[in-house]
């Protein structure tokens, strides 16, 4: 059976992006829940490059694969992408706690605007594919 989504890279860059927000989400969640815990160190990702370097292996050709360590470099997509210390608040209180409310509250609504653009550019995209296919059973 051909797979009409495979081929289609807003689709896939989108479900890149999808998968990228959650696992921020999830991230930041994390954070949130240990608002109080002494010690606790802010765990964080770059939205942006992450997609950046999803979007530069999309773009590869297909008949390119690693043959060594060092070719080729980037992420899976079950890891997550490389945090910067650029991400870390500058703030820590005298537990060693580095979490700021205001911060997450700020990168929560940022990442579930992210999920919702990627969201609704692939259901754009499945429509654009579901009038193709519609139009020609038509005629």
């Amino acid at each position: 059976m051909f797979d009409l989504t495979s081929g289609n890279g807003m689709i896939q860059a989108m479900d890149r992006g999808l998968t990228l927000a959650s696992k921020r989400q999830t991230l930041i969640a994390s954070n949130l829940a240990n608002l109080d815990t002494p010690g606790y160190r802010t765990r964080d990702f770059s939205f942006e490059g992450a997609m950046k370097v999803a979007l530069a292996e999309q773009s590869l050709p297909n008949g390119l694969r690693t043959t060594h360590p060092m070719h080729l470099q980037g992420t899976s997509t079950d890891s997550l992408p490389p945090s910067s210390d650029l991400l870390r608040p500058s703030a820590e209180r005298n537990d060693g706690n580095d979490v700021s409310l205001d911060r997450e509250n700020m990168l929560l609504t940022r990442t579930q605007t992210n999920y919702q653009m990627a969201s609704t550019f692939m259901q754009v995209e499945l429509r654009k594919l579901y009038s193709l296919i519609r139009d020609s059973v038509a005629h």
